[in-house]
């Protein structure tokens, strides 16, 4: 789950830095939340996600097109792999 909460915190981070009005506190129920609910479900991860981040009527289509940018599928051909630290090289 710490790859997960990781880009939680990222995607909170990103949705305030957009403008939504999306406070910090929240992610902790955000975390708690998704441990009932089935994150390989998109649309049960994607309500769970939205009714605990947003609350004001303007900032669900900012949600909504962060939420389809920032967790959509990874291109083909993509593994764990390709994951590296700021700076870091990748070894082949």
């Amino acid at each position: 789950m710490s790859f997960l909460l990781h880009n939680l915190l990222h995607f909170g981070r990103l949705l305030h830095a957009l403008g939504a009005d999306v406070h910090a506190g929240r992610m902790v129920d955000v975390t708690r939340a998704l441990e009932h609910v089935d994150v390989g479900r998109r649309t049960d991860f994607y309500f769970a996600l939205q009714s605990l981040m947003i609350h004001r009527p303007q900032d669900r289509v900012l949600f909504d097109e962060a939420f389809r940018v920032f967790w959509r599928p990874p291109p083909e051909g993509w593994s764990m792999d390709d994951l590296s630290a700021p700076g870091e090289q990748r070894r082949f």
